[in-house]
C-alpha cells in the first residue's frame, strides 16, 4: 500500500489528501483543471455517502458484485 511505503500520507488531513489526488491526477493526465474536477468529484461523493451512509459497499462487496458479471 503506498501509505505504507510512504507513512507521511497517513497524517494529511482529508482535505490535504484530495489536494494530493487533485495534483498526481493532473501530472499523470498533463491536463490543468483536470485534478480539480476529480477532486470535485470526490467532494460530491464524501457528501453523498454522509448523507446516505446505508448506500456505501465494501471493497469485498464491490469485488464479489463484478466477479459475478463475468
Amino acid at each position: 500500500m503506498v501509505s505504507d511505503a510512504i507513512p507521511q500520507l497517513k497524517k494529511l488531513s482529508l482535505a490535504r489528501k484530495r489536494r494530493l489526488i487533485a495534483e498526481l491526477v493532473e501530472e499523470v493526465y498533463g491536463e490543468p483543471g483536470r485534478g480539480g474536477a476529480v477532486s470535485n468529484a470526490l467532494d460530491a461523493r464524501v457528501k453523498y455517502f454522509r448523507e446516505k451512509p446505508d448506500s456505501a459497499r465494501t471493497w469485498t462487496e464491490v469485488k464479489a458484485r463484478l466477479r459475478r458479471r463475468k
